[in-house]
């Protein structure tokens, strides 16, 4: 497996990835769209130095990605963080590694950056997701409630 950043070629791929992490989510958050589709989404970020975009490869065939970004930094935080926004694998290449070597690729990244914290959001109910989270050492620093006043 190799993991690498991602360049143009791999746009289209990454773009579709994210439409099927969307839709994986949606188990955890119905307000999610099904029929959301991603286009145009990655390109802009190959080139920006405070984006990092990067793919696990095996045999020249993507299986997976991890899109990440350095916040802006706010009077009210102290910690310069990093943001894991993004990270899917396809069905088959999961629990096999790939997550957790891009997970620690973003890490060295990230601390070339000087960056303190890196923050990552999960669903509740996303029960595997927080798992290689915490395996990982990511600890939960806040909680978000949400009232749904519409549903009826």
């Amino acid at each position: 497996m190799k993991i690498r950043k991602a360049n143009y070629g791999d746009v289209l791929i990454l773009n579709n990835f994210l439409t099927l992490l969307i839709r994986d989510e949606r188990q955890y958050d119905l307000g999610i769209d099904e029929d959301f589709v991603v286009t145009n989404m990655y390109e802009n970020y190959i080139e920006d130095n405070n984006r990092l975009l990067i793919v696990g490869e095996e045999e020249n065939e993507v299986k997976g990605y991890l899109y990440g970004y350095l916040k802006e930094s706010d009077a009210t935080y102290k910690y310069k963080v990093a943001k894991l926004d993004a990270l899917y694998i396809l069905d088959n290449w999961r629990n096999k590694g790939l997550a957790k070597a891009l997970i620690a690729y973003f890490k060295d990244w990230c601390i070339t950056k000087n960056v303190d914290i890196i923050e990552v959001n999960v669903c509740t109910q996303n029960k595997k997701a927080k798992n290689l989270y915490e395996q990982l050492n990511f600890k939960t620093i806040n909680e978000t409630l949400a009232l749904n006043i519409q549903q009826k």
